[in-house]
């Protein structure tokens, strides 16, 4: 069965772009070896990340997260069965969160910032779904 996880978090320390980098060759070599496809976006503070594939991959993966010391406050917004992978294409995209417009927040979220522990389970999917196709080079 595939499932879809999304989750947020927040960077216990400061991240730099060669950590974020890092995390993202990690992420998409593993993840190709696991059949997991998905989306990071990230602003400097906040983690909101997408990860698509057999339920048992996914869980594992999120024991890990859950035990990674750099972030806190995983925080699970979606897990639910999908017939169809929104990132297929993406062994582990990123967007810059810092890179978009105030209103694509106001939209899903309650503020004008880039709050993902805040979101709502469909504004998470929605908030998702808009970096996916709108920023593709965000």
């Amino acid at each position: 069965m595939l499932v879809k996880l999304i989750y947020a978090s927040t960077a216990t320390a400061a991240v730099t772009t060669q950590t974020v980098n890092a995390i993202l060759q990690v992420a998409q070599q593993r993840n190709a070896l696991r059949d997991l496809t998905g989306m990071l976006v990230f602003d400097h503070q906040y983690f909101l990340q997408a990860i698509e594939g057999e339920r048992q991959a996914v869980n594992d993966l999120l024991a890990k997260l859950m035990l990674d010391p750099r972030h806190r406050r995983v925080t699970m917004l979606s897990y639910a069965p999908i017939e169809v992978r929104s990132y297929a294409e993406w062994s582990m995209e990123f967007k810059s969160a810092a890179a978009v417009s105030k209103s694509l927040f106001l939209r899903h979220g309650c503020s004008s910032r880039f709050e993902p522990h805040d979101l709502s389970e469909a504004g998470a999917l929605a908030l998702m779904e808009a970096f996916r196709v709108s920023f593709p080079e965000a």
